[in-house]
């Protein structure tokens, strides 16, 4: 019985450093158990980002989510994304991210949110922060040291805005 409350004490102690320290496989999600992100076109010409990763940190997901935006509007030739919307939830060990998000020539912010707020982010800035200490990590953050010399990780949806907007809302 002692060994056991050891071994749970010495899980709990390790788990947020092993969390901390988790590099997701950026790769295309290729079967139900599989880790990695999918992406496909909805109707109103936005892209449907969707990640799963075992974590218990829902920011793996978000980051991984957003990290693959910024690449398809790489891919397509646009020097900004437009984040419309999307979140992240862990449950039983297992991190889920959905981005709502479009490629953009314009810096402007998106006229058509559909969370509360939404921005528009320049994709060689999310590439910067979201991509590990070396650059080679795609979905990492990238670790800065604070004025008290602490790590400082930037994290989730608001990575790389320099334009924000919000939802009309309906009266």
């Amino acid at each position: 019985m002692r060994i056991v409350g050891i071994l749970s004490a010495v899980m709990l102690v390790a788990s947020p450093a092993a969390a901390r320290d988790y590099v997701p496989p950026y790769q295309p999600k290729s079967g139900v158990l599989s880790e990695g992100y999918k992406h496909s076109p909805q109707d109103d010409g936005t892209l449907r980002i969707v990640t799963e990763y075992r974590s218990n940190d829902p920011y793996v997901a978000v980051n991984v989510g957003l990290y693959r935006a910024a690449e398809l509007a790489r891919e397509a030739g646009k020097p900004y994304v437009q984040i419309l919307g999307g979140y992240g939830q862990s449950s039983w060990g297992v991190a889920s991210g959905f981005v709502f998000a479009r490629p953009s020539d314009n810096p402007a912010a998106p006229a058509d949110c559909k969370a509360k707020r939404c921005y528009t982010a320049d994709v060689a800035k999310v590439f910067e922060e979201l991509g590990g200490a070396d650059g080679q990590q795609p979905g990492v953050p990238r670790p800065t040291i604070d004025a008290q010399g602490r790590t400082v990780l930037q994290s989730g949806f608001g990575i790389g805005a320099i334009a924000w907007a919000d939802r009309p809302r309906k009266r």
